[in-house]
């Protein structure tokens, strides 16, 4: 199966400046569903937003039942965004999925950008999950800008 995928916007799920973005691909069936963070998810100060996402093209349906497929992100790292390719997982039993989010809040000259990392929470309780394990599948193949595949 093919199947692009292109993070729309901040390649987050979330609001900056009063804006909401979302991030998503192909079937609803196979990617992770993704649920709001708890009220009390931690979130860090970010000194900006990260640059758009590369494009993840798949060329297989899921490797085993039970597998879906967890968009790339981009993780705030100590001054600096770092891509984290996306991949095929077995969701934690018990466990839902909150995609990375950005907010915005207003104050001081500029206000402030707060960043929530995706995360895996219990169901019954608002505390965090084990990460899933990973599915065994080929690896996504990166894609320009342009839609040819990167070599």
């Amino acid at each position: 199966m093919s199947r692009p995928c292109l993070a729309v916007a901040l390649a987050m799920g979330g609001c900056v400046a009063g804006a909401c973005f979302a991030s998503g691909c192909g079937a609803p069936s196979l990617a992770v569903p993704s649920h709001p963070h708890p009220p009390n998810a931690p979130a860090e100060l970010v000194g900006f937003p990260p640059p758009p996402a590369p494009i993840e093209h798949l060329d297989a349906a899921p490797p085993a039942k039970g597998c879906l497929w967890a968009d790339g992100q981009w993780a705030w790292v100590p001054r600096r965004w770092d891509w984290r390719p996306g991949g095929w997982v077995r969701p934690p039993e018990g466990c839902e999925y909150s995609a990375p989010t950005l907010e915005w809040a207003p104050g001081g000259p500029a206000g402030s950008l707060y960043y929530r990392p995706g995360r895996w929470y219990s169901v019954r309780e608002p505390e965090p999950c084990a990460d899933p394990v990973s599915c065994p599948a080929p690896s996504p193949i990166p894609v320009s800008a342009e839609g040819a595949r990167s070599s």
